[in-house]
């Protein structure tokens, strides 16, 4: 196998401080074509890896740090790391194939590893025939990803205002690591209200286009008659009114991204207009016959099923290919409940200040209430539910009681960890049985009843000891009588983060 080049760097560090673990080779010498490298693994997921090697006759080999490996790394054929170590292992072995493992779905360091070349990312827990299934095909194809090496960018990461850590989330940031760096058009899809604009603006800032515009522009919002002349401008005497040039949204955006939000409005007019501009690369303003270049990415983004559209002949099925070039779907809200939780603490920390407020942190059944709604306005409904829940909000801690009427109706009785325990029904063992019969009662979750209820009493539970012990890992699990690697275990299971539950 040929070898991966290495950055020399001014810091190396001798290699002998390897650390083996069980099932491991201690042989820090990197020899064999099927090697693998793990660096900075927990136990636990080192443990999984060393079966898989075992099963594919590999060997493993583990260091702390990435300057602990010795250069005849440059022979592994796949390497697996902790994600907060890729950037430096990636400096060191550009061409090294990496899975990255990370605890929690981190939106900058995901979308930052996979557009500099990562393999995959796995969130842990990891199921060990995910595990299996990637590695095999990693190995399998090292050869060609060495001798096809990918380009990397030096865009340097920065908050995209991208929330959420569930798996629908993780898959998006993949995408949008693969997509943002090469120059192809991107369709958005996705409910209204899913963050479709937040996602384009992080789709240029990791584009190479990042130093030139972003412009937007709603096609619903926007008469017809006047849509072509924000588009592509006009000339002086082009209309009544006109009394002097203008440029459009094309121009102002030369060298940079157009965002066209909500692609399916547009006028069929204005489609033919806008798929000349996308074939020809150029256009003439209204009233005008100066053809004017323009080299400008275009990001289309909908809430409408376009094929349907293209049915009733109200949108180009030309146009449709020329757009869905690289597609990203947003899931909603309801599909990514924890995700609901975490944006929920983003909105109250960013309004603190404007409301005259001091939330700190969120009640038991406050987060139960968020995670019980649907969210049909997603997260734009979220967060004008947050602005009208600090209106009324008062203390430090946020109650299910300051949120809107419509929020706190929709969500099943019976479970109310707020309210003082003079009713039966909101007493302890009343909540309980409320929650089993409501359970019981559900159809689509008949043969996992048990587990269910386990799991739900188990996130209130954690999510209250961790609020109680300030975050504090080791002080939660003492309090809950188990080991912090339990804990943890539980806590992503079970979805919960320490941004959700309580500040560090």
């Amino acid at each position: 196998m040929p070898p991966h080049p290495r950055k020399k760097t001014n810091s190396e560090k001798p290699s002998a401080s390897a650390t083996p673990a069980a099932n491991v080779t201690d042989d820090i010498q990197i020899t064999q074509e099927h090697a693998v490298l793990a660096i900075g693994l927990d136990t636990l997921v080192l443990d999984q890896v060393a079966a898989v090697c075992i099963e594919l006759h590999a060997s493993l080999t583990h260091f702390n740090t990435p300057n602990q490996a010795p250069e005849s790394v440059e022979h592994a054929a796949l390497a697996l790391c902790q994600i907060q170590h890729f950037q430096e292992l990636h400096e060191l072995y550009p061409q090294l194939p990496v899975i990255v493992i990370a605890s929690v779905a981190d939106s900058r360091l995901t979308i930052e590893a996979m557009k500099r070349g990562a393999i995959e990312c796995l969130v842990t827990p990891i199921q060990p025939d995910i595990l299996h299934e990637h590695m095999t095909e990693a190995m399998q194809s090292a050869a060609d990803m060495i001798a096809h090496p990918r380009g990397r960018m030096t865009i340097q990461g920065a908050d995209d205002g991208i929330i959420g850590q569930s798996p629908a989330m993780l898959n998006v940031y993949k995408l949008l690591g693969l997509i943002a760096p090469r120059q192809v058009n991107v369709l958005l899809t996705g409910e209204s209200g899913t963050g479709k604009e937040v996602i384009a603006q992080a789709i240029h800032k990791h584009s190479r286009r990042a130093d030139k515009p972003f412009l937007a522009i709603n096609c619903a919002a926007i008469p017809e008659t006047l849509l072509e002349d924000e588009l592509f401008g006009h000339e002086k005497g082009a209309f009544t009114g006109a009394d002097h040039q203008r440029e459009g949204k094309f121009e102002q955006a030369d060298g940079g991204t157009l965002l066209l939000d909500e692609i399916g409005d547009m006028p069929l007019a204005t489609q033919v207009k806008l798929l000349r501009v996308l074939q020809n690369h150029n256009f003439t303003r209204l009233g005008g016959s100066k053809i004017i270049n323009c080299d400008v990415r275009i990001i289309a983004a909908t809430h409408q099923p376009l094929e349907q559209l293209i049915a009733t002949k109200r949108f180009r099925q030309d146009l449709y290919y020329r757009l869905k070039v690289a597609t990203i779907h947003l899931p909603p809200l309801r599909q990514r409940e924890v995700d609901a939780v975490l944006m929920a603490h983003y909105f109250v920390d960013e309004l603190n200040n404007a409301f005259g407020t001091h939330i700190s942190k969120f009640s038991p059944d406050a987060i139960a209430t968020i995670l019980s709604y649907d969210w049909p306005g997603n997260v734009r409904e979220l967060e004008n539910a947050i602005k009208a829940s600090l209106l009324v909000a008062r203390g430090t801690v946020f109650k299910a009681e300051f949120l809107p009427e419509h929020i706190r109706l929709a969500r099943p009785q019976g479970v109310n960890t707020d309210s003082p325990a003079a009713v039966s029904p909101t007493t302890p063992d009343g909540q309980i049985q409320q929650l089993i019969t409501q359970t019981l009662s559900d159809t689509s979750k008949h043969g996992e009843v048990r587990q269910s209820i386990i799991d739900t009493v188990d996130k209130l539970l954690i999510v209250e000891a961790l609020n109680q012990s300030h975050g504090q890992l080791q002080q939660t699990a003492k309090l809950l009588g188990i080991s912090r690697t339990t804990l943890r275990q539980r806590m992503n299971k079970l979805g919960i983060s320490l941004t959700v539950s309580a500040t560090p």
